[in-house]
């Protein structure tokens, strides 16, 4: 994906870009560059790419991530090909998530590891939510 602003931005508060917003712009991608497909394929795809950038993002390794998939289906050949594309993603996701735990940390005085706990379950509520794409 492309953005008009940078994660530095995002981290600074100087835009208002969200964990809701980038899932949102990721399917639609996925929908413009899958569109061949139908939606339940689009939206299975889109999972695991964003379940690879939030684990890339949170200080995992790609070729880890790779390694727990089926190696027999299409995904880890389909998201090995695509890693450049997908970096972009990581760092603006990591960038998010770091602004909500500094916003917790700065904003609250909430200790780094509360902060970092509040947020993960902050992320599986917004995850757990249907998107509307």
């Amino acid at each position: 994906m492309e953005w008009e602003f940078t994660p530095e931005q995002v981290v600074g508060c100087q835009v208002d870009y969200g964990l809701e917003q980038f899932r949102a712009d990721m399917l639609a991608e996925v929908k413009l560059n899958m569109n061949e497909m139908d939606d339940a394929q689009q939206l299975k795809i889109f999972s695991v790419m964003y379940d690879l950038c939030y684990w890339v993002a949170t200080g995992n390794e790609y070729a880890d991530f790779l390694a727990t998939l089926d190696q027999d289906s299409f995904f880890p050949g389909f998201l090995a090909s695509i890693k450049d594309n997908l970096d972009p993603n990581v760092v603006m996701l990591g960038a998010i998530l770091q602004r909500l735990i500094m916003e917790r940390v700065d904003e609250q005085s909430m200790p780094l590891e509360k902060a970092i706990k509040e947020v993960d379950e902050y992320h599986r509520q917004i995850v757990a939510k249907p998107l509307l794409n």
